[in-house]
């Protein structure tokens, strides 16, 4: 499930004041929301109780019944959005955490999924990439992995990009989408597009997030614990890890077809080097 306070900062250009208020007021009170129904919460923030159900719906829950469960599952990690302090302890300790974090987010990967997602970037004749922020440090490391294999690959970051070329795929392409928070509604509407268009669909984000709803195939992307709640610290380790896990697994199913394709990267490579 998408971190809350990353889903709120994704989506914050799209609220209005008094929703950014009552969301603001919700992750910065954590155990007293879980206590109120949303007539009390109502009473409190002085708006209409479909005010409160509007705002968790623009960052993709289903009302205040599940922006309260959302809550609940992550307590232990909300912070105050103008107070996300790095502690440095966590600095300090990054080592550990770093090695934790992989170790954690490795067993939660399924080798059934992975050889799917890779048997789908195997047949594809296209493959659009889309991210946005700190996760394309990731969409883009997929991007130059998948070009130097020899595949017709895009690494598209502007969300109307993204949908002016999800409408325009066909059933030999491929989607993959990286998200820390799995909540983006940019994502979401080029995901839905691009399965209008007949096109298969990857997400590298947290299970059961929004876009999973679009996807054929999931690649979990798991954190027990956040430095920034932005993310782009440990967010993007985890991401990197599945990327070339992936790629790994691409590999294996390609076999000679890639040596060959390598071959011709390569050429081209030292091509342009030898001009210079």
């Amino acid at each position: 499930m998408g971190n809350l306070l990353q889903s709120y900062n994704e989506n914050l250009h799209l609220l209005t004041p008094t929703e950014e208020r009552i969301l603001d007021y919700m992750i910065s009170n954590p155990e007293k929301c879980l206590e109120c129904t949303i007539n009390e919460l109502s009473k409190i923030l002085k708006v209409s109780q479909s005010m409160i159900v509007k705002a968790a719906r623009k960052l993709g829950y289903s009302g205040f019944t599940g922006l309260k469960l959302v809550i609940a599952g992550e307590l232990n990690i909300l912070v105050r959005r103008e107070k996300s302090p790095v502690l440095l302890k966590d600095l300090r300790s990054y080592e550990e955490l770093s090695s934790e974090t992989i170790r954690e987010a490795y067993s939660h990967l399924s080798e059934d999924r992975l050889s799917l997602a890779a048997a789908s970037l195997k047949e594809a004749e296209n493959i659009d990439i889309y991210s946005f922020g700190f996760d394309s440090v990731a969409g883009y490391d997929l991007y130059l992995k998948m070009l130097q294999s020899g595949k017709r690959v895009r690494h598209l970051e502007n969300g109307y990009e993204q949908i002016i070329s999800a409408s325009n795929l066909y059933r030999d392409s491929i989607v993959v989408a990286i998200s820390g928070t799995g909540m983006s509604g940019d994502l979401a509407d080029a995901l839905e597009f691009a399965r209008k268009s007949g096109a298969g669909v990857i997400t590298v984000a947290p299970e059961n997030s929004k876009l999973c709803n679009y996807s054929d195939v999931n690649l979990e992307s798991y954190y027990s614990r956040l430095v920034f709640p932005e993310g782009g610290l440990i967010t993007r380790i985890v991401q990197l890890l599945i990327v070339d896990i992936l790629y790994m697994r691409f590999l294996e199913l390609c076999g000679e077809e890639f040596e060959e394709r390598y071959r011709k990267f390569k050429e081209a490579l030292d091509y342009k080097r030898r001009k210079k």
